[in-house]
């Protein structure tokens, strides 16, 4: 029987010899029993609880699936997982491709083993996190920090001061300086980017941010926040939930009265009396912060940024929007906001206006047809080329065949069967499917199809009803990201609208901003020559360049191919 080996161990606080450790009795068990052993699969300081982040074991599974061996050898059932309803999928799995699961500690695994097997395993699991907990509060009753490294302490790592703080002077001193500025009046962002720009290193990236000075008050994490610094450790301020989906784990705040305190006044840094101060200013802006109030929705959030740093737009009061890498990192020049009604009334005002007139309209489904045409008749020959080659290739296979027939040594024939089955298997792989080069038709009637779906997005966005929300959805759906620029101060912002539609319309007009169209089927972009005049607007010719991706995987033409559908 072929068998492959499987091997894991938890924590990376483990030898790593373990895993050699574990595969060199499955091997030896394998021996005695007359199996054959064709490969080994391990994962290292990787826990149980969950499939996901297990590289060994999702390249056991896909081998698994390729029939290559005939039974998983591993030391116990929990190696393979601790969780109850993987267990029970892997052994479903598993049986499906015919492949038996066999352990040291119990032979042959059946239906039985698990289920009783994976309840242990699980009830181990909610036993090892109770044990945990009782140790971790056991450690902060007794004045330690169970938790990583916070910043304003050093940990010691070797001795009997093993895991114990120290408190780091010089980040105690940006501490310190960090609270007497945001007392003073100093914003969060303020603060962030002098700190950037003295070039002192935040306590884990490589920029400090104003969420890393004002955190949240409800999870006591931030510098202001932080009650350590006035010699309090808090325990126990949020859990963690993995995801069953992803694996990954999701923390949650838990109530105030689950919070365990213990005091530490060694390690205070901030003195009390400032540490207060900051929370009485903290607590007077934040009864009045935009973000708990509930905003109206907008068309358009979400989809402008920064044309000179390339960062989202985010709201910074009441509905003006402004560079968030400014507003969060100082590392953005950026200082000018704009009316988020403003973008919505300029993009809607000029989108109403231009998509309607007879010229857009033929010119964009005209562009549509020479578009596809031109990728089709491009992925024709591919396929064509392609198809040569794949026969030039099937005919060589067939002559090493015909060697091997007629009485050739199939060993030395062997590699150059490979080479040509490996470049078979390349040469399908980039084979154009014969649908991608059929003739491109539009419907009689798309154009006015089209006519009638954009006057029926401005009507529904002009009754500000339910009706409007469909249409919100489909406006969103045309722009991928609207671009604001600066301009001269006092003048206003530029917006360069990218998307499906952008293409069909340019619009220039003094003191009003300019709206420059970049867009066309996925990278097939057009720009408008520069343009400006005393008054009006003026459609302008717009060269396309040259695109190598296919049209029809982009959502403009699936919007086009549905209005033709319905027509």
């Amino acid at each position: 029987m072929r068998v492959a080996i499987y091997a894991r161990f938890s924590s990376d606080l483990q030898d790593v010899r373990s895993i050699t450790d574990r595969v060199a009795a499955a091997r030896d068990h394998a021996t005695r029993q007359g199996w054959q052993v064709v490969s080994e699969f391990s994962d290292a300081a990787i826990s149980g609880a969950s499939l996901h982040n297990r590289p060994g074991l999702l390249d056991l599974l896909a081998a698994a699936q390729g029939r290559e061996f005939d039974a998983v050898l591993t030391e116990s059932i929990d190696r393979l997982s601790r969780d109850l309803e993987d267990i029970a999928g892997l052994h479903k799995r598993l049986a499906y491709w015919g492949v038996k699961i066999v352990t040291l500690a119990d032979g042959e695994v059946g239906k039985l083993h698990v289920g009783l097997k994976g309840i242990i395993a699980s009830v181990y699991l909610d036993d090892l996190a109770q044990k945990t907990r009782r140790g971790q509060v056991g450690r902060v009753r007794a004045g330690r920090i169970p938790g990583g490294r916070s910043y304003g302490y050093d940990v010691a790592t070797i001795g009997e001061d093993r895991g114990q703080r120290t408190i780091n002077q010089a980040e105690a001193e940006i501490i310190r300086r960090i609270f007497r500025e945001y007392v003073d009046g100093n914003s969060a962002l303020e603060i962030a980017g002098r700190l950037n720009r003295e070039r002192i290193a935040a306590p884990r990236s490589r920029e400090w941010n104003a969420s890393t000075i004002n955190g949240s008050r409800k999870r006591l994490n931030g510098i202001i926040n932080n009650r350590l610094y006035i010699g309090k450790i808090v325990y126990n301020r949020q859990r963690f939930i993995k995801d069953p989906q992803t694996g990954r784990r999701q923390a949650r705040p838990n109530s105030p009265s689950e919070w365990l305190e213990q005091d530490v006044p060694e390690l205070a840094i901030v003195p009390i009396e400032l540490f207060e101060a900051a929370q009485q200013r903290r607590s007077r802006y934040s009864c009045t912060k935009l973000s708990h109030r509930r905003r109206p929705k907008h068309l358009l959030s979400g989809l402008a940024h920064c044309g000179c740093c390339g960062a989202s737009m985010i709201i910074v009061r009441e509905d003006r929007v402004g560079c968030s890498a400014r507003i969060n990192k100082s590392t953005c020049d950026n200082r000018r906001t704009i009316r988020l009604a403003e973008i919505e009334q300029r993009i809607l005002k000029v989108l109403q206006e231009h998509l309607l007139t007879p010229d857009v309209v033929a010119s964009a489904i005209e562009a549509f047809r020479l578009e596809r045409e031109r990728l089709a008749r491009g992925q024709a020959k591919a396929r064509r080329t392609a198809e040569r080659e794949l026969a030039a290739v099937m005919r060589k296979i067939s002559g090493v065949i015909a060697a091997i027939e007629a009485g050739g040594d199939p060993r030395s024939l062997a590699d150059r069967i490979n080479e040509l089955e490996a470049e078979r298997r390349s040469i399908e792989g980039r084979l154009p499917s014969r649908g991608a080069d059929e003739v491109f038709a539009l419907h009689p009637r798309t154009a006015e199809r089209y006519k009638e779906r954009v006057a029926e997005i401005h009507r529904a966005l002009s009754k500000g009803d339910e009706a409007a929300r469909e249409a919100v959805e489909l406006v969103r759906e045309l722009i991928d990201r609207i671009v604001v620029t600066p301009t001269d101060e006092g003048e206003p912002m530029n917006l360069e609208l990218v998307g499906n539609v952008a293409a069909l319309l340019e619009e220039r007009r003094p003191n009003a901003g300019a709206i420059v169209a970049v867009a066309g089927p996925r990278n097939h972009h057009y720009r408008a020559a520069a343009y400006r005049r005393t008054g009006g607007a003026q459609i302008l010719p717009m060269r396309p360049r040259p695109t190598s991706r296919r049209l029809a995987a982009h959502p403009s033409y699936s919007r086009l191919s549905q209005l033709r559908r319905a027509a």
